[in-house]
């Protein structure tokens, strides 16, 4: 393991997190590696998460909270905000219902200044719902696919947490985009994967975060609000232009009509039809669908707008001709056992 003396930050927004942030607290106290700060950005608590965070403040210094002092309000811009006042070499992102395996700090900066050259390393995390081990799914696992491609195809390697960032790797790359309200760990690593950035997985190593999985989680609530979804309308329209600025379409095609679909049928069952048209009107832009199948969207969005779900005789086949355009990828996110004997050593 690593012997260094560079320090990762941990970064981590808070909102009303006070009945579960202690579980957070305890794993980053109970490190093996010293060799890290806690920087924690409070979002507005109307809970006693705020009165929480001075008390983990006091007992080390190693602690520095912050409350957010500026627009916009959400976890990105705390994010942002904790990483400028960060002292660290490396970042890493945590949530206040997730959780640290004791060995987690030591095992990544041992990884990461083994690569040397590199902007990132990914690491292996674990889903539990209310034990740590109550669950024992992989996040996902390492396969002999492109990664951005992956990520278009809802099956990306890594979410937020996975990554370990060199800071100013990571500040190079933008930070997180902080208008975003879903999404937008899946934006970073489209965009980072773009520009490009030098990263290694080590997926091969134990997992060394446990993911909190349920209803309460801030990504899964309000999914199919309408600033969500407009949201991941954001992220597609972007996907498109900057790759279509570097030349990766034709490479990405199948990928980027899958998400397209995802996107657009999404928007469409959410009522957002002036947000779904503008989409089109992109793809069109970009020779993403064909003329036959932009007929399908617009036959589907006309047979919604006139309530025809109520009548699935009519309705199913209009869906399916829509949901038969992409491509249909096999993907393991979330899907996977941990075997516990079958990991490497840093």
């Amino acid at each position: 393991m690593s012997t260094s003396n560079s320090v990762i930050s941990i970064i981590t927004p808070s909102f009303n997190r006070a009945s579960i942030v202690h579980e957070t607290a305890e794993s980053i106290f109970g490190q093996t590696s010293a060799n890290w700060e806690w920087v924690i950005v409070d979002d507005g608590s109307t809970d006693n998460s705020w009165e929480l965070l001075e008390q983990y403040a006091a007992k080390d210094e190693r602690v520095k909270i912050y409350k957010r002092e500026r627009e916009p309000k959400g976890a990105c811009t705390c994010r942002n905000i904790a990483v400028e006042r960060s002292t660290g070499d490396y970042v890493m992102f945590l949530d206040t219902d997730d959780v640290l395996a004791p060995f987690c700090i030591e095992q990544r900066l041992a990884a990461i200044e083994k690569e040397g050259d590199v902007d990132f390393v990914v690491f292996p995390m674990l889903l539990f719902n209310k034990e740590l081990h109550d669950l024992d799914l992989l996040w996902n696992i390492d396969k002999n696919e492109d990664d951005l491609q992956r990520v278009l195809i809802g099956d990306p390697v890594c979410q937020g947490t996975g990554p370990l960032w060199k800071k100013e790797s990571f500040k190079e790359v933008g930070m997180w985009r902080e208008d975003l309200k879903l999404w937008q760990d899946i934006e970073l690593h489209i965009r980072s994967f773009l520009y490009p950035v030098k990263y290694k997985k080590r997926l091969d190593l134990h997992p060394d975060v446990y993911l909190r999985i349920s209803e309460d989680s801030l990504s899964r609530v309000g999914y199919h609000a309408a600033p969500k979804l407009k949201s991941r309308k954001v992220v597609f329209e972007y996907t498109c232009t900057e790759m279509a600025k570097k030349q990766k379409l034709d490479k990405y095609t199948d990928a980027v009509r899958s998400m397209g679909v995802d996107v657009i049928l999404s928007l469409i069952n959410g009522r957002l039809y002036d947000d779904a048209d503008e989409l089109l009107e992109i793809t069109k832009h970009h020779d993403i669908f064909k003329r036959e199948e932009l007929k399908y969207f617009s036959q589907y969005m006309n047979a919604y707008k006139a309530k025809l779900y109520k009548l699935p005789a009519l309705f199913n086949p209009i869906k399916k001709r829509v949901q038969d355009i992409p491509m249909h990828y096999e993907t393991t996110m979330n899907k996977i056992k941990w075997e516990q004997s079958n990991y490497s050593k840093v």
